[in-house]
């Protein structure tokens, strides 16, 4: 009843959502906006292969790495919609039914699997969580959010289902190697929880798990051989051999073929060896061949989808995109992002580690349940560990996080139970929710309050941002102009695209280095830097929220906003008062 109702829940706020409108995908993130841009192209005979934006940084176009294979299903919907709506409503109910059929599918295979894992008030509680927690709940599940951070989120979540719940072990893997691959499909953020996936199965195999060694054959070529199936469905022919490392290319495909080859031999040999020592050793020599044999092929990739970067744009995305910085700094400065995405996971992971050795030492809950549990403890670490890196990257544990909050609630009345303390394990709940599904919501009122009360902010953080003219009324009287090329900034860019005929020069996207610092960097600098900037990338219009203030205040950016005059640099009447466009000319000045 309480997943149906949930489920429910979503659908309703789904529908009210889609009142807004196409201008509702302006207030989500760029990613989102740019998915649909890709999906609208296609739709409009831009061919498979080419995922190209070529309205952003033109002529020729930004590289987006993004799988065509998101664009299909949302692709699909629209045309669905199609069926007995206008293509623009059919384009919104595309928008509000992917999400919201994805996440429908996140609580049940949880609300399900955790029923069968942890009992049914545990499952209660895994379903309020993924309500509860913003990634989930209030971020990239919601309605309009497009971009694929949800179905990698749902695949993994399949992907740890199949590690923990009961059932044939050869179907288990199969299962858990189609979601794996999947993801990888759809991008490589989730690749450290794939590999977790099977150094549990590995490592399980060694120590003689029924039906693990079974189960790791199949998730290995399982994960290898849909993964050669889609890359060959979403990559030219003629780019099978390039190197990618910010995309399922072929160094990922060899090192998934080493790995299920290594698998299998592990499987093979885990019977026949009787000793465990011997097992561990040679399963650790044949992980050690695997990993000697792909190394060449895999090597320019292990400095990651930046390291090739100039150090000027990986600065920008450490320290300017929000969701990339690390969270230690960010949680001890309180920021919001920090508080509501990382601090309630690391607290379910840190008081459910506490409760699953109390439970180890007391032999308390059955060993099966221990030993599922203890799964979903290295997941949600990483998740921990991960955000430390990125904020982000927090969501490589969202799979666990709920189970860990049922776990969690479930543990302490039964430890409660056990002693005789029924009144005061529900007491103590009050703490664990508190600091667990709670949390979000009591930081975002505390906050609420303290700015009620004057002093939540001080005077330079009040200033205005280029967030106040990103509304789409006021971005779309940027039409009564001609089109022309805008450099503005990267967090512009793809409302620009979504809501206006003109082209946008910057955007957050690190495939076009000179883009993504000149989204940031000519804003922030002195009038040299600026100039210099519209010169090489061509523009024909400069982009400011009036009154914003740019870097530290001082910049020329930020007196351009207050209406300051600058030779070349000519106002442009009929945009919102919002806005401040000026026409660039003499750019050889």
């Amino acid at each position: 009843m309480v997943l149906f109702m949930a489920m429910a829940l979503v659908v309703a706020k789904a529908v009210l959502t889609a009142s807004s409108g196409i201008e509702g995908l302006a207030q989500t993130g760029n990613d989102d906006i740019m998915r649909f841009l890709s999906v609208r192209d296609w739709l409009a005979g831009q061919a498979w292969f080419d995922t190209r934006q070529y309205r952003m940084v033109p002529p020729e176009g930004l590289d987006l790495h993004w799988s065509r294979f998101v664009d299909a299903a949302i692709g699909g919907l629209v045309r669905l919609g199609e069926v007995v709506v206008s293509t623009e409503r059919a384009e919104v109910f595309a928008l509000v039914a992917w999400p919201t059929l994805l996440f429908l599918g996140l609580i049940a295979a949880t609300g399900l699997a955790a029923r069968r894992v942890l009992g049914s008030r545990a499952a209660l509680v895994s379903v309020m969580a993924l309500l509860l927690w913003p990634p989930t709940g209030a971020t990239f599940f919601a309605p309009m959010h497009v971009d694929h951070h949800n179905i990698q989120m749902l695949l993994t979540a399949v992907t740890l289902i199949t590690l923990v719940v009961p059932g044939p072990a050869g179907r288990l893997g199969a299962i858990g190697g189609a979601a794996s691959a999947m993801s990888l499909a759809v991008g490589l953020e989730m690749m450290p929880a794939i590999g977790l996936a099977g150094i549990v199965l590995l490592c399980q195999t060694v120590f003689l798990t029924p039906g693990r060694a079974r189960q790791l054959g199949a998730f290995s070529v399982t994960l290898a051989l849909v993964a050669a199936v889609l890359f060959a469905g979403q990559t030219a022919p003629d780019e099978w051999m390039a190197t990618r490392c910010d995309e399922l290319s072929m160094p990922y495909l060899a090192l998934a073929s080493a790995g299920a080859l290594c698998c299998l031999a592990v499987a093979a040999m885990a019977g026949r060896v009787p000793n465990g020592a011997l097992r561990g050793v040679a399963a650790l020599v044949l992980v050690v061949l695997a990993v000697a044999l792909v190394y060449p092929v895999v090597r320019p990739c292990l400095v990651g989808p930046y390291g090739d970067l100039p150090q000027r744009v990986q600065d920008v995305i450490s320290m300017r995109i929000a969701e990339a910085r690390p969270a230690l700094p960010a949680l001890l400065a309180g920021d919001t992002m920090a508080v509501r995405f990382v601090f309630p996971a690391l607290m379910a992971a840190a008081l459910a580690s506490a409760l699953w050795v109390l439970d180890m030492r007391r032999r308390a809950g059955g060993a099966e349940t221990r030993r599922r549990v203890g799964i979903l403890l290295l997941f949600g670490w990483l998740g921990v560990i991960g955000s430390l890196f990125q904020i982000r990257l927090v969501m490589l544990g969202a799979a666990a996080f709920p189970f860990l909050c049922g776990y969690l609630v479930e543990g302490v009345l039964r430890v409660g139970k056990a002693r005789g303390a029924g009144r005061g394990a529900r007491l103590a709940l009050v703490p664990v929710l508190a600091l667990t599904l709670l949390s979000p919501a009591l930081y975002s009122l505390a906050t609420s309050l303290a700015a009620r009360a004057g002093s939540s902010m001080g005077p330079a953080q009040m200033r205005a941002t280029d967030a106040s003219c990103r509304t789409p009324d006021v971005l779309r009287s940027l039409n009564t102009v001609p089109s022309g090329a805008v450099l503005s900034t990267s967090n512009l860019g793809a409302p620009l695209l979504l809501l206006t005929h003109h082209m946008a020069l910057a955007g957050p996207y690190h495939r076009s280095p000179e883009a993504m610092a000149d989204g940031v960097l000519p804003f922030e600098g002195d009038e040299a830097q600026m100039r210099a900037a519209l010169r090489r990338t061509g523009a024909d219009y400069l982009l400011l929220c009036r009154d914003a203030v740019y870097g530290d205040g001082s910049s020329f950016a930020t007196g351009l906003a207050a209406g300051e005059g600058a030779d070349g640099l000519e106002a442009v009447a009929g945009p919102d008062p919002a806005l401040v466009l000026l026409e660039v000319s003499g750019r050889d000045g």
